[in-house]
């Protein structure tokens, strides 16, 4: 009902995720343009950033994460559109985040940090303090084969879920092997 601020494609492109200034995150049915499911809600703000769990490590595409004016980074399951874990440790707007393929996600906010957290408990792990202004985009060394997945770079793909997590997890560790996630 407000201006989309975020939108997010799932790693096998089966869904697009938006979110805005009416506070809420919605999945788009591709085929018909409408929207798939009833709102995502519990952010107390409008939402600044959305990423998906890697493919590797969620072949079925049943998580997304939130970031929020409102400092909040909120996991959800999109099955049941419930948030299932809320991280909130920034004093201002969260402006980006990604989600690593180690299990980590990255946030960046304008309270001038970068935190750290593990995926799976919502614990912050590091701060990383010391900049000047806002911080308002992020950018890992693998952010490339985390986006491809399961994709080989002509757009194949494997035919068994197993073989696409395979894949994608050998790519990631070329790649995470030579230089880390940072």
């Amino acid at each position: 009902s407000h201006w989309v601020l975020a939108v997010a494609w799932s790693p096998l492109g089966t869904y697009l995720a938006s979110g805005g200034m009416d506070n809420t995150i919605y999945l788009w049915d591709l085929k018909t343009g409408k929207r798939k499911s009833k709102p995502f809600k519990a952010h107390k703000k409008h939402i600044t950033c959305l990423a998906w769990e890697p493919f590797m490590s969620n072949p079925d595409e049943s998580r997304i994460a939130s970031g929020s004016k409102d400092g909040t980074i909120k996991i959800w399951n999109i099955k049941t559109r419930q948030c299932i874990l809320s991280m909130s440790a920034h004093t201002a707007c969260v402006k980006d985040i990604k989600w690593g393929g180690v299990g980590l996600i990255y946030s960046a906010s304008q309270d001038r940090t970068i935190k750290v957290w593990e995926a799976a408990t919502g614990k912050l792990i590091r701060s990383l303090n010391g900049h000047a202004h806002w911080v308002n985009n992020l950018s890992l060394n693998t952010d490339a084969v985390l986006r491809l997945g399961p994709y080989d770079h002509k757009g194949n793909i494997a035919t068994t879920k197993e073989e696409q997590v395979q894949y994608a997890v050998k790519k990631y560790k070329e790649i995470y092997d030579k230089s880390s996630e940072l």
